[in-house]
């Protein structure tokens, strides 16, 4: 089953509703999550989780008509990793990747075909989409917060510049460090304002910031390939 996400296929689809909730928590409490071989990459002294909330639609592998697509909505919440030492030729990079510690949708055939094909680690959720209010619940777990489109008073630049790189997510695939390139047809993120946001998906939690993409954005998804041992062992 494994050998499936190996598969060299290219998805191809729209980005809509782009909405980027992101908060740190301590590293304590991420770090045993995270596969080894794979850094944290440090957000003043703690780790820091982006969550996108996106509306995929017309998803399919390239070489499918667009007739056959499917649409659902997606929500992620992507680690920060410190990959510089995987980028550039002298392998002292940009840090632009990502870890998916947990993704969630209310399709479960989407839950199902995701857990075949990709690393998304795709669970069932009900979610709750109301104007400009969003709520994410599993279970006792419960993620919750309202967007506002206007920037907020106070803005913290490193985090944009963070947030607006990320184009690469980092799996296993067996005993295989895994690297998928995303590629985005533009990436213009903007400041919103959030309020009320509260989880307790992450007992340490702390809200950072927001964003959101109002353009629909094409999107690719390259197919996973194996970072080289030479690298890893860098």
């Amino acid at each position: 089953m494994e050998m499936l996400k190996k598969l060299p296929l290219t998805y191809v689809g729209e980005l809509h509703d782009v909405r980027l909730i992101n908060f740190s928590v301590e590293q304590e409490e991420v770090l045993p999550l995270l596969p080894e071989r794979l850094r944290l990459r440090d957000f003043q002294g703690r780790s820091l989780i982006s969550m996108v909330n996106v509306k995929l639609r017309h998803m399919r592998p390239d070489f499918m008509p667009d007739a056959l697509h499917f649409n659902y909505q997606h929500i992620g919440f992507r680690l920060l990793i410190d990959d510089r030492k995987y980028n550039g030729a002298n392998r002292n990079g940009d840090a632009k990747g990502i870890y998916f510690l947990r993704s969630f949708t209310d399709k479960s055939l989407m839950v199902h075909g995701g857990s075949i094909f990709t690393n998304y680690r795709l669970e069932k959720a009900a979610i709750t989409n109301s104007d400009n209010s969003f709520e994410l619940r599993q279970g006792n777990e419960f993620l919750k917060y309202n967007l506002r489109d206007e920037q907020p008073p106070q803005v913290k630049e490193e985090l944009k510049q963070m947030v607006g790189a990320l184009d690469r997510a980092y799996s296993y695939i067996g005993d295989t460090l895994m690297r998928v390139q995303i590629m985005r047809e533009g990436w213009p993120i903007e400041w919103a304002t959030c309020e009320g946001f509260e989880t307790n998906f992450f007992s340490t939690a702390k809200f950072e910031g927001a964003f959101r993409v109002r353009d629909m954005v094409p999107y690719q998804w390259l197919p996973p390939k194996p970072v080289p041992q030479c690298v890893l062992s860098y």
